[in-house]
């Protein structure tokens, strides 16, 4: 195949060739870039003309045969007819020297022979890459063309650009003569890309990815023929649908190697050089690093530019410069690393460069190498590069030569993984912990380390470590271990019995004064003061060690603690959210799906939930994965989705995490789980086991987690009764006046174990205090209990509106499960003067409606005034009291309140605002 880019060149060698014929011979110089298509336009013009109408004679030299005498000239003869290759053959018997070396004779000698040939026929004698040519055949192929004017033979020679001093002698010379042409080849513009990628591949593809690969391979038609052989074989191996854009994969790498060996040794040196320095440098430290001139380093760049393979002195794609990198072998790119560090340090280069030639070396065994490896982590951490920081800090750790350093070097490496993913830091726990004991650590690291160990679980090692600290420090460094003291024992309750000891080591401190974030924290989780919130924040710094576990503890063990601290906590925790790290980013999203879970808002706590998790991995959460976790399981279950929350189930969890209050949240998780899917006993297991570890830790009470409540709840599934009569009035004896949350539930279940007529006065008062807490979710489980207990005393009148408004709550928060417990309970239940055995209530009368009657009826029964009813439907009010006269006479009810609320089935999820808002506003949503 042929360009149109190289039709005019064809066309050119034919016009000369005509005047051959005619007797007039010619030189023509093919000359370009390194792949550009000399070669194949040589050998297309070749295979046009020979035959009949002149015979073609051709050769290609090659590096390998640059010091065979006469090898080149050897091909040559090979085309001639036996009489003149046997002449040619005696002429140069007999002139060779002892030395080696020609005569003049010989190359007069071989000169007639071609003469003589090209008198019975024209001659096309073809050489490419003439450069590589022995000396010898250059001298003869020299002499044969000062005497070709007047014969017919025409003579071209293909070679690179700039190939060296030979080929600058041979085109110098033959440049001096009116009868030597120079064709010059460039590499394909963006439209001959595109012709080309369309001889292999499809039109369209060809047109489509025309544009990237120009910007690839610089119009270089070898290197664009590999694109289209990559992405051939890509489409071959694809299993559903080809690729959408440009590969570029091991043809490509190939076909660069191709390009490089093509290469004179000093632009190959030129070539590697700039692959080793892998960024825009100065000309002067390419030409030192490849041992040329500086002059003739910017040439061969210029050079490499032009044939493709660089854009202004850089590779134009990565794979070119990984495929020049590992045509070196390993230890000659070692090499090359090494000396490109140890020029660049010299000269007082950028710490960053430096580094990353020595990361690529791998090994150095300069003196100064750790320092500026280091240097360039801190710069990298604060430019947000922090993987090339964990590079230089893991090499700069190895490069450690005594146990201070090694120590040293180990702490930084392990604080830089931490804040990236604090499960790459268990691999130092070991060694770190053992350089703490032996005093290699500074303050500040030994306090980080004992992060590390805290948020990893290992408590006994945090433990030891602690004490150790403690034995001998002094001064500012003693009160803040005694803070860290304190949050180990909040954390992991269960050291508190090991030790011996009931509170938390710190004393209490006022945020005013400049407090730590760790006192400011112990100060408010322990009520040791009033504060105010804006105190609390002045006191607040996000680069103190332990913060993210201080922080966890209060916004994630328990959430509702959020209620009083959300104002100062929720903003700390956004701000540093956005420049801290992931696992920052996972503590805000975390505490603000327990702020969702609290609020009532089922569907906004699972969605913040799942996003932590995301957004720092569970091996990232350390113990704090209990968190999230439980507010994941929690929203799983009350929304109905149970196969989810089996699948959050089967996920590994830390073996520590039930050493902490984290563990609990997740064990009362897990436990509604069980009673949902039916195992009351696996569910009572759990919350029994909740009882007995904060009993272990000596936290059991009033205000600590509610486990008796959850236990109640099982029992009676069991029908035991009087037992969970008893945990429920051990947990409200001592229930302090201001947690209406507990209470409500407390009472609810309460409720549960008494008789239906008995149950009402218990439910009105827990319906109180959950809406007074805001607790939007049990509120709607005590609206169904109390619908359910009319319901089992026979009084409908009073179950129809306390299970309607159940049901509008439950939608609201997207308890999807209760709200479908819920429905059958609604559409059943027989209305008030209705005859016993009649038809249901929404049965087959519910059939006479109108659409718009149904409509209007359905937004009566879900508690909508007229005058709402008329503005969302865009109707009269009296058209609205018209259509309710024909719905209560069709289904013979006597007001809205014994309206069947499943009239119509929602097409969407209720909004949150008016109904709900609705529910929570009625002076007596829930009395007789």
């Amino acid at each position: 195949m042929v360009l149109v880019e190289r039709e005019p060149h064809l066309a050119q060698l034919s016009d000369l060739l005509e005047n051959c014929l005619h007797g007039t011979g010619s030189v023509v110089v093919l000359r370009g870039p390194v792949a550009v298509g000399r070669t194949e336009l040589l050998h297309t013009f070749a295979e046009r003309v020979a035959g009949a109408r002149v015979r073609f004679l051709g050769a290609a030299a090659s590096p390998t045969e640059r010091h065979l005498p006469l090898g080149l000239l050897s091909q040559l003869l090979h085309g001639a007819d036996a009489g003149y290759a046997q002449r040619a053959e005696a002429v140069i018997g007999g002139g060779v020297r002892a030395d080696g070396t020609v005569g003049p004779e010989v190359l007069e000698g071989v000169s007639r022979v071609f003469l003589d040939m090209s008198a019975e026929e024209p001659l096309l004698i073809g050489v490419d890459d003439v450069c590589h040519a022995d000396t010898d055949s250059l001298q003869c192929l020299l002499f044969l063309a000062r005497r070709l004017r007047r014969s017919r033979i025409m003579l071209v020679l293909s070679d690179q650009d700039r190939s060296g001093s030979r080929q600058a002698d041979l085109v110098a010379e033959l440049s001096r003569h009116p009868y030597c042409t120079q064709i010059r080849l460039a590499p394909l513009t963006c439209d001959g890309v595109a012709a080309l990628l369309a001889h292999d591949l499809d039109a369209h593809v060809a047109h489509s990815l025309a544009a990237s690969a120009f910007a690839v391979t610089g119009g270089n038609p070898l290197l664009v023929r590999a694109l289209a052989e990559d992405w051939e074989a890509s489409t071959r191996s694809a299993r559903t649908e080809p690729p959408t854009g440009l590969v570029v994969g091991d043809r490509f790498a190939e076909r660069v190697v191709s390009c490089l060996h093509r290469l004179e040794p000093d632009a190959l040196a030129v070539a590697r050089a700039v692959a080793v320095v892998g960024e825009t440098h100065r000309t002067e430290f390419i030409a030192r690093l490849a041992e040329v001139g500086t002059i003739e380093a910017r040439a061969l760049v210029e050079l490499l530019d032009a044939a493709g393979l660089l854009h202004r002195g850089r590779y134009r794609h990565r794979a070119a410069q990984e495929a020049v990198l590992r045509d070196f072998g390993a230890p000659g790119r070692i090499a090359w690393h090494r000396r490109a560090a140890a020029m660049l340090h010299a000269e007082g280069g950028r710490s960053t460069s430096i580094a990353h030639q020595l990361i690529a070396a791998g090994e150095t065994r300069e003196p100064w190498a750790p320092a500026v490896l280091r240097e360039s982590a801190a710069s990298a951490t604060a430019g947000g590069q922090v993987d090339f920081a964990l590079d230089c800090l893991e090499l700069a750790h190895s490069l450690a030569d005594d146990e201070q350093q090694r120590a040293v070097s180990r702490a930084v490496l392990a604080e830089a993984e931490w804040r990236v993913e604090p499960a790459r830091t268990v691999r130092h726990l070991g060694p770190l912990s053992d350089a703490v004991h032996r005093g290699l650590l500074t303050g500040r690291q030994s306090l980080a380390v004992l992060e590390y160990l805290l948020w990893h679980g290992r408590v006994d090692e945090a433990s030891t470590t602690l004490d150790r600290l403690t034995a001998t420090a002094t001064g500012p460094q003693a009160a803040e271990l005694g803070a860290v003291h304190a949050c180990l024992e909040l954390c992991y309750p269960a050291r508190r019995r090991r030790a011996g000891t009931g509170a938390p080591a710190s004393p209490p401190v006022d945020p005013r004064a400049g407090a730590s974030l760790v006192d400011t924290v112990l100060t408010a989780v322990r009520g040791d003061a009033a504060v105010p919130g804006d105190h609390l924040w002045q006191g607040l710094r996000t680069d103190e060690p332990l913060s993210r576990i201080s922080l966890g503890l209060l916004a994630l063990a328990g959430p509702e603690r959020l209620a009083t601290v959300a104002p100062w906590c929720l903003p700390m925790l956004a701000d540093a959210a956005g420049q801290d790290g992931p696992d920052w980013q996972g503590l805000f999203t975390a505490a603000r799906a327990d702020a969702a879970l609290l609020q009532g808002d089922l569907r906004a706590a699972g969605e913040l939930a799942s996003a932590a998790l995301d957004e720092s991995s569970r091996a990232h959460w350390g113990v704090l994965v209990g968190a999230p976790l439980a507010c994941l399981l929690t929203t799983a279950v009350e929304t109905g989705r149970l196969e989810d929350a089996a699948a959050h189930l089967n996920m590994p969890v830390p073996a520590a995490l039930l050493e902490t209050p984290f563990g609990l949240r997740y064990l009362r998780a897990r436990g509604q789980y069980h009673l949902a899917v039916g195992r009351p006993y696996a569910a009572l297991s759990d919350f029994r086991t909740c009882g007995r570890l904060l009993r272990d830790w000596r936290a059991d009470g009033p205000r600590q987690v509610p486990w008796r409540i959850d236990a109640a709840q099982a029992l009676v599934r069991l029908d035991r009764r009087d037992e969970a009569r008893s945990l429920l009035e051990e947990q409200l004896d001592g229930l302090p006046a201001d947690d209406g949350r507990t209470l409500g539930r407390a009472l609810r279940h309460l409720a549960a174990t008494l008789e239906p007529h008995e149950r009402p006065p218990l439910l009105t008062d827990a319906a109180e205090a959950s809406q007074a807490a805001g607790d939007r979710v049990e509120f709607a489980h005590i609206l169904a209990d109390l619908g359910s207990a009319y319901t089992a005393t026979g009084d409908p009148r009073r179950a129809r509106p306390a299970l309607r408004r159940a049901w509008r709550a439950a939608r609201e928060c997207h308890a999807e499960r209760l709200a479908r417990s819920l429905q059958p309970g609604l559409a059943g239940t027989a209305p008030a003067g209705s005859v016993p055995g009649g038809p249901r209530l929404g049965g087959d009368r519910a059939a006479d409606l109108s659409a718009a009657e149904r409509r209007v009826g359905t937004l009566a029964a879900q508690g909508h005034s007229n005058r709402q009813i008329a503005q969302r439907l865009c109707i009269t009010v009296s058209t609205v009291e018209q259509h309710l006269t024909q719905v209560y006479r069709k289904l013979r009810v006597r007001n809205r309140t014994d309206l069947p609320i499943f009239l119509e089935a929602p097409k969407t999820t209720p909004g949150p605002d008016p109904l709900f808002a609705e529910a929570f506003s009625d002076s007596a949503p829930y009395s007789p």
